[in-house]
């Protein structure tokens, strides 16, 4: 009885977890804990288009990482340091303004991005008509720069977990 029990119990969770092998820190692989409400997937190997790495969070279940307040900030700044091979690397984040030029908006929520200080890099966002994306790039210690959306960036997605 015990063992027929078990097996329900696992088809059941595999069907409500849509096929996601979780991790024993409750993230569904790729992803790792970043805090207690989130989970973080890096891809520092690859280099992709704005909209190939939109594809490529999406197709992992999660957003291109956004972020509004410098608790955050200082989470995700800490987590591409803890390694070198992240933290030498440019990050797409999920903001853009091609809808109109100068209204930036993250874009899986439609909310307006935070303009200056502590997120931007000084002089940032350019307000040149051919940057409609934003970047945490590495040259600027992952402060955010805006660039091209046909520029290549490394990836990091988030998701609730």
């Amino acid at each position: 009885m015990k063992v027929s029990l078990v097996v329900v119990l696992a088809a059941a969770a595999s069907v409500a977890n849509a096929g996601f092998v979780y991790r024993s820190d409750g993230c569904p692989e790729p992803y790792e804990r970043l805090d207690a409400t989130r989970c973080v997937l890096a891809d520092p190997f690859k280099l992709r288009k704005f909209k190939e790495a939109l594809e490529f969070c999406s197709g992992h279940d999660g957003n291109l990482v956004t972020y509004d307040n410098c608790p955050d900030q200082l989470l995700i700044w800490d987590y591409i340091h803890s390694e070198e091979t992240l933290a030498s690397k440019s990050y797409w984040m999920g903001a853009t303004d091609e809808e109109e030029e100068g209204t930036w908006f993250f874009t899986h929520e439609q909310r307006v991005v935070p303009m200056g200080n502590p997120f931007w890099k000084h002089g940032e966002p350019s307000m040149s008509t051919n940057n409609n994306c934003a970047i945490l790039q590495a040259a600027a210690n992952h402060r955010w720069v805006d660039i091209s959306c046909t520029s290549s960036a490394n990836v990091i997605c988030l998701r609730n977990g």
